[in-house]
């Protein structure tokens, strides 16, 4: 009884919390369409990969569509999927370690801009809105690290199986009729490894979640989230997500449900 009580507070100052979020109503962030006209369109298919290591003049590369992986090995480590790149986001060639293998993978088809980041910095210079692009792109990307960080060294296996889902609906999901829905591209394998977790463990969680009526399949890699604020309240990063990326068009959150 105990536990159960515990378990609805939780859900309660979730649902609390992400409702003060959403009423800010936090502006998304705009690749400005100038951008397009001075970059390499790459259409990529998954898991093809992106060379992110040292190339002379460093390199911008801006997620259009789809989902990229930042893979680094550092010397005598094994691989580690260090950071997943969402539409909207940049990444620079100096956002890797020095003296580590950096490779930018795609976890599904999409479209990538690449360009010279010397080439971006100057058409900043005379285009405020690419000069607040590029400043809000960086501002958001230390920002999910230092979740996924905190993440890392702070949260339990499903409170981070919680949060991966959450940011999944956030950054790709769409609103319909049955609940929010969204693909989760990568791997198994290569999801457990972002979280930290062995692929059993993630395996078994998501089982759980999938028992609870969090969620449900559509399709192989096709998830439609039943019921976002309970879901949502399971991850202490939900309001911080929701802060940087808003919430999907269409979402109603009610504070006194």
């Amino acid at each position: 009884m105990a536990l159960s009580l515990k378990i609805e507070d939780t859900v309660q100052a979730g649902r609390r919390a992400m409702y003060g979020v959403a009423k800010q109503g936090p502006a998304p962030v705009e690749v400005p369409a100038a951008l397009g006209s001075h970059a390499t369109v790459l259409r990529t298919r998954r898991g093809q990969a992106l060379a992110l290591g040292p190339q002379g003049d460093e390199t911008a590369f801006i997620v259009r569509s789809g989902v990229l992986m930042l893979d680094v090995t550092l010397p005598d480590s094994a691989r580690q999927v260090a950071a997943l790149i969402f539409p909207g986001d940049l990444i620079r060639t100096s956002f890797a370690p020095p003296c580590a293998k950096a490779t930018l993978v795609a976890a599904a088809a999409g479209e990538v801009w690449r360009m010279r980041f010397s080439a971006v910095e100057t058409f900043a210079a005379s285009d405020p809105d690419i000069m607040r692009y590029l400043n809000e792109a960086v501002a958001r990307r230390i920002a999910h690290q230092t979740i996924h960080a905190a993440m890392l060294g702070r949260l339990d296996s499903e409170q981070r199986v919680a949060t991966l889902l959450v940011e999944f609906a956030l950054r790709t999901g769409r609103c319909l009729p049955q609940g929010v829905v969204f693909d989760l591209p990568a791997s198994r394998k290569d999801i457990a490894d972002f979280l930290g977790l062995n692929p059993d463990t993630l395996s078994r969680i998501m089982s759980r979640f999938r028992g609870a009526s969090l969620f449900s399949h559509a399709g192989r890699n096709k998830i439609v989230v039943r019921d976002f604020v309970a879901l949502a309240a399971r991850s202490p990063a939900a309001s911080s997500l929701m802060a940087l990326d808003g919430a999907p068009p269409g979402l109603s959150i009610d504070a006194s449900a």
